[in-house]
Parts: structure tokens; C-alpha cells; sequence
């Protein structure tokens, strides 16, 4: 981190723990015997920053930011840490060999924000049909952004990288929740890549809370176009990892569908422009008619290497949302819900794979995505090695068509480096029997 002083407002309470329930030590993952080498010591920092974009107001407490909208973006460091153990047992922890183990407390987050956006919308004007945009605002917005990528570029060449792994966290999510999620597939996945929170103003529990946060989701899109554009815009990025959770996935893909509008307007490859290799949407809290509609009928999966989709029919925190819009949530799909319509289409796209959760309810029916064994292993292998349901890799069951199957016994393999590009031991895993 590369920033000078002066521009850091950091926020922390020392010996203060958060109470968000940690992740489920995930299923380890098998490896072949010869890449196996002796376990040696970690080299590399414990508790490396993740980085961060928010468009949450700012707030006085522990966290730095509150749960309501904040015209500007910030962007800056955030680092969590176990509070009960060692990062050395974190990693046993979280690598799924210390299942015997109490699960993690974390300290409060260390946020360090670096740079403020000016405020959207920047000023404009429009005389006899002609747009003239404010040259100072514009310079100053500009200004702002390229600070952003020049941290970036910094950081995924100091962590020897081209990979960007971006989250967008759920529903009644504070920013530290959001950046535990992170901290948590992060680590699971032998910290592959440079971390990215987006963190959108949710929580704080307001009555009709839940339909207020759809609001904010929309208020947020603007914002995180404007992150993955600069993300895309930074020459050192080779590749883009973008996970979202619960309603998190309707503002993804909600953004990058306009991006995909914009980039056949451009006559731009929306592939080659974003470099998304894997978006996973997990528990994805999106009217499944709109999702046909808007996403199928738009050719959406065009624009990605893969997308993976987690759903549970038995979800209750999606079925409430069923109750109260009156219509099926994606992330609580059957095969038979699906239109004909879609699984004609599907029965030539086999870039994007429907995975059925089962065994959640042993769990956690909405946030399985990282407190159930076999969907955080999975989720954790494909943040690493980009393999699809049909790759070695990841031997899901098939059902049909793009319909796939997991459960608690489900186990990976992985067949490459056993450190990270900086020098992090990442696992000892069994071998794989020959």
C-alpha cells in the first residue's frame, strides 16, 4: 500500500470482536501426490488488506461506514482478522483441515479509506441538444479514478497477479459483514487474486427495511458500473472474478447487463472489454421471470467464461421474497420452473451451470455459500482455478441439461501450486489415491 499518509481516515476499536457468525470450515481439497512438499511456515503477510469501493455513508462507529446511500465513492483498505486464533490455525480453518476446531471470531475491520469520488451526478448542462459536462468535476472525478487504478495496479503487481476477485455482498449486510464474506472465500481459495469489496448501503434494520434495500440496490448500479469500467480500464487486470450473493446478484446483474447493451452499442466484444472469466451467483434473490426475460432473451451469458448459479429451492429468506412480490425467486428455482423457452435455449449455452444445493438446510438455507462444506469448497476451487462442472476439478453430479448437484460430501481436486504467487503456504492436503 503505497499511499501517502495524509490521505488515509482510518477507523478502528481495539479489543472490540464482531458477532457475525463465521464461515464453515469448508470439504478439503484432494491434490495428486507429487505436488505435494514438506508444510512449511507461512511467508507471506498474515492478514494482507483487501481492497474496497462503497457508496455507504460515512459513520462514527467501529466500521467507518453506516447503512445509508452516500452520493460519492470511496475507496480504501480493509483488513479482518481472527480474534481467537492464530492465522496459521485460520488457515487450517478455513482450508478445511481443522473441522474439529470452534469456528473463528473476528477482530472489528481495520478500514483505512484512501480516496473520496466526488459526488454523482457530476454537473452537466444540455443547450439546444447539445451535453456539455463540467471540466473541473470531470478532471476531479478522473483524477479520483485513476488514484484507484494506480493502487491496483500496485497491488496486484507487488502480489504477483493479473486476477481481480470483485464481491458484492447480500440484504441486511453491514460493510464489515461484507468484508468477512470476502475475507472468507478469499481465504478459502488460497488467497487467489487481488480482493475487492463492493460494499452498497443495506441494513440497520428500518422497517420495510427489506423493500427500501431494493431501492439502494438500484441507487447502486451507477456506482458499480462505474467500478467494474475502471477495473476493465486498468491495464494490469488480465482477469475478473465477480461473486455475488442474494440481492447483491440482481444489482450485478442488473450493471452488467448495461455494460453489455453498451458494449454491442460500442460494437465492443463484452468478454474481451470486462475480462470476467467467472461470475458466480449464489442463493441470487431475482424474480425468476425477469431473469428469462431480461438476462436469457438478452443473451446475457455471451459476455462471460462461465457463470455458475447456486440455488436451493427450500431457501426461506428467498421464499419470503416469493411471498411478498408474488413471484418465484431465481435462487429458489426448480428445473421444472424454468419455461420451455429457457431450457431451449440452455440446450445450446453450456457456459452457464445451475447447481442445486442439497443438505443447506443442515446449515444455513440462505448463506450456504459459505456455511455449507461442499458449496464453499466449490465456490473456493473455481475463485482458483476457473474449472467448470465437467473439469476434473469440480466433479459435481450432473441431472440435465445445464443442471448440476452438490452436497455436504462433495470434494475437489486441485491439481496446481500448493502457494500463492507471494510466497503463502496455502494448504496440506490428502493425497489423491493414485
Amino acid at each position: 500500500m503505497r499511499l501517502v499518509p495524509f490521505l488515509f481516515v482510518c477507523f478502528f476499536v481495539a479489543g472490540c470482536a464482531s458477532t457475525y457468525p463465521a464461515a464453515i470450515s469448508p470439504n478439503a481439497w484432494e491434490m495428486p501426490a507429487p505436488s505435494l512438499p514438506q508444510r512449511a511456515p507461512s511467508i507471506c503477510r498474515e492478514n494482507p488488506e483487501m481492497l474496497y469501493i462503497t457508496n455507504r455513508n460515512r459513520a462514527d462507529d467501529p466500521e467507518g461506514y453506516g447503512n445509508n446511500r452516500s452520493s460519492s465513492m470511496a475507496f480504501g483498505y480493509v483488513t479482518i482478522e481472527p480474534a481467537n486464533m492464530s492465522a496459521e490455525a485460520y488457515a487450517d480453518y478455513i482450508s478445511g483441515h481443522a473441522i474439529d476446531k470452534a469456528p473463528p471470531t473476528y477482530a472489528h475491520a481495520r478500514i483505512a479509506e484512501a480516496v473520496r469520488f466526488p459526488g454523482t451526478p457530476l454537473a452537466f448542462a444540455i443547450e439546444q441538444g447539445v451535453l456539455t459536462r463540467d471540466r473541473q468535476a470531470i478532471a476531479e472525478y478522473q483524477n479520483a479514478g485513476a488514484q484507484f487504478q494506480d493502487e491496483l495496479t500496485g497491488e496486484l503487481a507487488e502480489r504477483g497477479t493479473g486476477k481481480v476477485v470483485l464481491f458484492v455482498h447480500g440484504f441486511n449486510n453491514s460493510f464489515e459483514d461484507g468484508a468477512i464474506n470476502l475475507f472468507e472465500l478469499w481465504s478459502a481459495s488460497g488467497r487467489s487474486g487481488i480482493p475487492l469489496l463492493f460494499s452498497w448501503p443495506t441494513g440497520g434494520h428500518k422497517a420495510l427495511g427489506y423493500l427500501g434495500d431494493t431501492q439502494n440496490g438500484d441507487f447502486s448500479v451507477y456506482h458499480l458500473k462505474e467500478t467494474l469500467r475502471l477495473i476493465a480500464a486498468t491495464e494490469a487486470v488480465d482477469e475478473v472474478v465477480v461473486i455475488a450473493h442474494s440481492h447483491g446478484a440482481s444489482i450485478v446483474t442488473t450493471a452488467l447487463r448495461e455494460l453489455l447493451i453498451e458494449s454491442r452499442g460500442a460494437d465492443l466484444s463484452m468478454r474481451d472489454t470486462y475480462r470476467i472469466e467467472t461470475l458466480i451467483l449464489a442463493a441470487p434473490d431475482i424474480d425468476l421471470g425477469v431473469m428469462e426475460q431480461r438476462l436469457v432473451a438478452e443473451t446475457f451469458g455471451i459476455g462471460f467464461g462461465q457463470i455458475d448459479v447456486y440455488l436451493y429451492p427450500e431457501d426461506n429468506a428467498l421464499g419470503i421474497a416469493s411471498w411478498v412480490f408474488g413471484s418465484p425467486r431465481f435462487g429458489a428455482a426448480r428445473p421444472d420452473q424454468m419455461s420451455a423457452e429457457s431450457r431451449a435455449v440452455f440446450q445450446g449455452v453450456k457456459s452457464v451451470h445451475f447447481i442445486l444445493v442439497q443438505d443447506a438446510g443442515d446449515y444455513d438455507r440462505h448463506n450456504y455459500f459459505r456455511r455449507h462444506p461442499g458449496v464453499l469448497s466449490d465456490i473456493a476451487i473455481t475463485m482458483r482455478t476457473g474449472a467448470r462442472p465437467a473439469d476434473a476439478e469440480r466433479p459435481l453430479k450432473h441431472l440435465d441439461l445445464n443442471f448440476w448437484s452438490i452436497d455436504k460430501t462433495y470434494t475437489p481436486s486441485y491439481f496446481g501450486s500448493l502457494h500463492s504467487p507471494d510466497g503463502c503456504r496455502l494448504i496440506d492436503a490428502p493425497q489423491i489415491t493414485p
